[in-house]
């Protein structure tokens, strides 16, 4: 049985009626979002605005990546930092491309969401309005074009722009974890995007940062056989990590890569395989364990803990007990050598 998006809507319109003011809606994205969370919640404000909400995409962490930034900057998206918002002003929140409880969004824990849109396995029990996720699929933003496809609504180029940058950095151009309900998607959006942005979001200058980082994780980086680990040590900001484990994931070696790195006192990691039948999601909540907050799928994966980190040989130690711990998960015994 599919998915009942006329029932959904009038669950949610129902349950904003039982609070005073007005329909307004907080549309709330994994911290440090990427390029599927931000056309979701995109795509969410066009839909909830259109059925009577007022629409506000919050911010929890920050955006560092630069093609990240540039998709912010080109598409005019307007975020609001979550610290500044108030919830009691929203009837409703919307949690897309996370789900409460996995410790990777802002929402507080003592505010349920009134919807949840994910394509990640199924991390909560509570009973929503609205819920919706799909970890067949290959990116969040996929269901919330469908949803506006469903209702008959206009994408206009911004958006079409965003849902076609979504899918091609999800799914790296189709080829990772894409089902047939991306493809088409893909098709259909590129259609009304605009290729000027797209170039400029996808082929963005960066800054010194990136470089420092890419010099480090060359240096840095450790070959166990198929595995390649990477400390990057104290970092400019989060996504870095995601960002170096997929440049990393090419070496003709490696089918894994674990990268580790600090930002203002909280470790981060990401996990990358090549392996289509792999599950990294479930791989790297195991290796985390109840020292921090991780999740994913197939074949990426990521998290980070919930200790501050004090010092540099702090950092190593932790690093070093991540790589233990997923060379035990994946029966690795090969003996460690510098990349370089």
């Amino acid at each position: 049985m599919g998915f009942d998006l006329d029932a959904a809507i009038q669950a949610v319109k129902k349950q904003s009626a039982k609070k005073s003011g007005p329909a307004r809606a907080l549309i709330l994205t994994h911290d440090n979002p990427d390029p599927d969370s931000l056309a979701a919640a995109l795509g969410m404000k066009h839909l909830l605005e259109h059925e009577g909400f007022e629409g506000t995409i919050g911010l929890g962490g920050i955006i560092g990546r630069a093609e990240n930034r540039a998709m912010v900057r080109e598409l005019k998206i307007a975020l609001s930092p979550i610290e500044r918002l108030d919830l009691n002003d929203f009837a409703v929140v919307a949690l897309v491309d996370t789900q409460p409880g996995t410790g990777n969004n802002s929402l507080p824990a003592d505010r349920m969401a009134d919807i949840v849109i994910d394509h990640h396995p199924v991390r909560f029990e509570a009973n929503v309005p609205w819920k919706d996720v799909r970890p067949e699929l290959g990116a969040t933003a996929t269901i919330v074009y469908g949803y506006l496809k469903e209702r008959g609504l206009p994408i206009g180029v911004d958006l079409a722009t965003a849902f076609t940058y979504a899918l091609k950095s999800e799914t790296r151009d189709l080829g990772r974890e894409a089902s047939p309900q991306e493809r088409s998607a893909y098709i259909e959006v590129m259609a009304q995007a605009d290729y000027q942005r797209l170039y400029a979001i996808t082929s963005p200058k960066v800054g010194r940062e990136h470089f420092v980082a890419v010099d480090r994780a060359l240096r840095a980086a450790v070959s166990w056989g198929d595995l390649l680990t990477v400390n990057l040590g104290t970092l400019d900001f989060p996504d870095l990590v995601a960002e170096v484990a997929d440049m990393m994931l090419p070496y003709d070696k490696c089918r894994w890569v674990l990268c580790v790195g600090e930002h203002e006192q909280v470790v981060y990691l990401s996990l990358r395989t090549d392996i289509t039948d792999a599950t990294a999601g479930a791989l790297i909540r195991r290796v985390v364990g109840t020292k921090g907050a991780a999740g994913g799928h197939g074949m990426i994966a990521g998290g980070r803990l919930f200790a501050e980190v004090q010092s540099y040989g702090e950092l190593n130690r932790i690093y070093d007990d991540l790589v233990t711990r997923i060379r035990e998960e994946l029966k690795n015994s090969a003996q460690p050598k510098p990349l370089l």
